[in-house]
């Protein structure tokens, strides 16, 4: 698969969208904050119009779920990873810390947990989550102090539990496929021919230019402006 380009973002796979209808229906996850529902860290919520429109759908039936939010509660300290993305977390080799230098591992893992068991019980086909959050991103998630904005290619630690259990995810930002998903199911709607996924997003693809983890935010940002001249 090319990074650059991939052919099904985090294991989508086009062969396997059936043909649905309102008796049938396509079965997704959200975020929940993506749907309008106040879970995120501070309180509020992170409402996204494609994840929107995708949800309320007549061929679809959504289901939403915030893992932090379940073991954490809502407003909640700001987390991040340490030591590794999600799949690290999952195997042992990282950790999640709150600003305040609570360790929440085993919250979070206990979340992603519960998400995959909702996941299950609605036998969900599919997941759109958050990118960039702990337990729900897909292709980018923070690494270390906040105050750094360093960033990690790889998942959070629901999105490596539901990966790791067959269920494909999206992120909000993978703009051409929600788009060419939502035609998909809706004649009616015509997507943006320009629109790419996170992936191809000109920021990804150079932060990420010489490695999976790239330099703090401040220092990139740096380096950018003296490679420019």
């Amino acid at each position: 698969m090319s990074e650059a380009r991939p052919t099904h973002p985090i294991g989508f796979d086009w062969a396997r969208l059936r043909r649905v209808t309102a008796d049938d229906p396509l079965r997704v996850l959200f975020s929940a904050c993506l749907l309008g529902h106040a879970t995120g860290w501070e309180g509020g919520a992170y409402t996204d119009t494609l994840a929107v429109r995708l949800a309320g759908l007549p061929t679809v039936r959504s289901v939403h779920f915030c893992p932090e939010n379940a073991t954490l509660g809502t407003p909640r300290p700001l987390t991040t990873l340490y030591d590794g993305h999600g799949r690290d977390v999952l195997a042992g080799r990282a950790r999640v810390l709150e600003t305040t230098g609570r360790d929440v591992t085993r919250e979070l893992v206990r979340g992603a947990e519960e998400m995959l068991a909702v996941a299950r019980r609605a036998d969900v086909e599919l997941a759109v989550m958050l990118d960039v959050s702990d337990s729900c991103g897909s292709h980018a998630v923070y690494l270390g102090a906040p105050e750094d904005r360093r960033y990690q290619k790889g998942p959070g630690v629901a999105a490596a539990t539901l990966l790791g259990a067959g269920v494909p995810v999206l992120a909000q930002r993978d703009h051409a496929t929600l788009q060419r998903l939502i035609a998909a199911l809706d004649p009616g709607f015509a997507p943006d021919p320009a629109a790419f996924d996170f992936v191809e997003h000109p920021w990804y693809r150079d932060y990420f230019a010489d490695g999976p983890v790239g330099l703090p935010l401040a220092d990139y940002e740096r380096a950018k402006r003296e490679r420019e001249g």
